[in-house]
This record gives C-alpha cells, structure tokens and sequence, in this order.
C-alpha cells in the first residue's frame, strides 16, 4: 500500500526534523571539538603529547555535554503537562511531539553509553601516553609526575580520573536497570537506580571542574639576523640567550624562531662559551631565503596578518617589501615597516 506523503509529513514530519537537527548538532559539535584539539595551535604541544586520544576524548566529551544537558528535559513531567495543556504550544502537531519525550530520553540515554564508551577508550590511551612520553620540558602539560609513572595513578588518585570511574559504575547501574526484563520483574530497581541521576550529575560536575586541560598558544618570532663576521652577534648574545632560555622553561620554545647569518666568512665558527650553545645550533652560513621564509610563515598563518619589521640595509629593505607586497595561495597577510640606520 502506497505511502501517502502528506499523512506521513503531518504525522511524522516534526519528529523527524527535531531528529535531524539533534543529530546535526552533536555531529557538528563533535567535529569542530575534534578539528580544535587536531589542529589548533594552542593545544600543539598537548596534541604531540597524546596525539588521537586527545581529540577523541575532548571530542566525545562536547557530545556527552550535550546529550547530559538535554536528557532530563522530556522527563519533566510537570513541565510537559504545562505545555500540552496551555496555549504557549498552539500547534497541534508541536504538542503531539510531546508525546515522543520518552523516546528522546532513550535516544539521548543510548548516545550518551556509546559516546562515554568513546571517552573511557580514549582517556585510557592518554593516561598510558602521559606516562610514556612524559617531558621535563613540558612539566605543567603532563598529567604525570615522572616518566612510566604507572597509569593507573592517573586513573584513581586524580579528580577527573576518580570522579570519571565513578560516574561509569552510576551509569552502568542506570543502564543495566533499565532493561525491559528489570523494568518487568521489578520496578522498584529500576525507579530507585535511575535516581542516582543525582549523584550522576553531582559528579559530573566535579569531573569537568577537576578536567584542566592547559592551552598554549604557538605565536611565533621569526628572530633573522645578518652579520659579516661572528664578532658582531656577541654584544646581543646574552640577551638572545635569555630570552630562549625563558620561553623554554615557560613551554613555549617555539615562541622565537632565531636564526643567525654569516655572509662572509672562510669557515662555520662558533661564540664562545658554553652559554651559548643555543645560539650555535641556529648559526648557518651565507644569506636567508627570504622566499622560503615567507612562505613558511604564510603557510603557518593561513588568513592572517604577519608584521614585518626591517632593520638594516636598503637592499635588504626592498627585498622584504617586494615580498610582503606579494600575493600568496594561503591569504596571509604580510605588513612591512622599516627602521633604518643606513
């Protein structure tokens, strides 16, 4: 027997709009949660640290957030009364979609087992890769405390990691309740476990509290310096030193991207002194490519503005300008400025 289709709009239509868009959002809220802790630059260093279990877990999270927030909602029953018997729902169709708030509740029960699921896996993993790639580097990073330092730790002597087992066995005490058997033979289980919603709650709370995930910005300064001979970098050495030696206890040893340059000289020489064994890793030999330079830099700051600020010599002034002038394939922005004492 055909389907009629205006029959099924009206019966079946909102419900399954409302579907839709409940299911676009966490969709939605799950992929841009998963491309922000992927690719963003404030989460770099913790992303090189965990790597996938860091984004499918704070990604899972936003959707566990979310189907947390509207789960209590179709129980309501007072407020479903309100509604069905009062004017502020005029459609009759609207008000017949109330009558579906069970099954919502359901719905966003099971998203809620297979996303916690997605979450426990996850945060698993980034227990065992805090503790197997723990650096002293990135100390206020690191979930552990020492390098092996045993997983388990991380788990049960932590908040987020207790509070997190803990709303497990809730939920699986809510869940296995729920079954239709239990609900059949005994309903006063079902009634008294599904009232740990309370505790539920009360532990989710403490657990997103307690779950500080610490975002550092990867901002970067291209530091380019050209000198003819090894004796001109001395006078600022102590203070290039510093300034590396300070971004790198702070975790941001990209922060200044240094690089020195000899343009005449028979041989690779070096600053003395052991202080400044920095600085030598970032000597090299010859002119930079300043064509390769921005274009690195471009690529790094896709659509966004870059200042460029020149001292020194005119030919190397009107080399930068040309180059901040030109267009580039990733919408980066260069803005060139000049102090000369030329």
């Amino acid at each position: 027997m055909a389907v009629s289709w205006g029959s099924w709009l009206a019966n079946e239509g909102v419900k399954h709009l409302c579907l839709l868009i409940w299911l676009s959002l966490n969709v939605l809220l799950f992929w841009k949660t998963f491309l922000l802790y992927n690719q963003g630059p404030e989460y770099h260093y913790l992303h090189q640290m965990l790597g996938l279990g860091l984004c499918l877990s704070r990604a899972s999270a936003s959707v566990l957030n979310l189907n947390c927030s509207l789960i209590l909602f179709p129980m309501c029953r007072t407020l479903l009364a309100y509604l069905r018997g009062s004017q502020k729902v005029p459609s009759r169709r609207t008000r017949r979609l109330l009558d579906k708030s069970r099954t919502f509740h359901i719905t966003c029960g099971v998203t809620i087992c297979i996303f916690s699921g997605v979450h426990v896996a996850a945060h698993l993993v980034n227990a065992l890769n805090f503790s197997v790639n723990y650096s002293e580097d990135f100390v206020e990073l690191n979930a552990a405390r020492y390098r092996d330092e045993d997983p388990r730790k991380l788990l049960f002597m932590t908040v987020p990691g207790l509070t997190g087992v803990c709303m497990v066995v809730v939920l699986f005490l809510m869940i296995t309740a729920s079954t239709y058997a239990i609900r059949v033979s005994n309903y006063d289980i079902f009634w008294y476990t599904h009232n740990l919603f309370f505790v539920f709650y009360m532990l989710l709370m403490l657990h997103v509290s307690g779950d500080d995930w610490k975002p550092y910005k990867l901002r970067r300064l291209y530091f380019i310096w050209v000198c003819r001979d090894i004796q001109s970098f001395c006078w600022f050495a102590d203070l290039l030193c510093m300034l590396h030696n300070k971004f790198w206890h702070e975790n941001r040893p990209d922060y200044v991207n240094i690089q020195l340059y000899l343009s005449q000289t028979d041989g690779i020489q070096k600053i003395t002194g052991d202080k400044y064994h920095a600085l030598n890793s970032r000597l090299y030999i010859g002119r930079p490519r300043w064509k390769l330079l921005f274009d690195e830099i471009a690529k790094c700051n896709r659509g966004k503005t870059v200042g460029v600020f020149c001292c020194g010599p005119n030919s190397i002034s009107k080399t930068l300008h040309k180059l901040s002038n030109q267009n580039n394939s990733y919408g980066t922005k260069f803005e060139y400025n000049k102090e000369s004492f030329s």
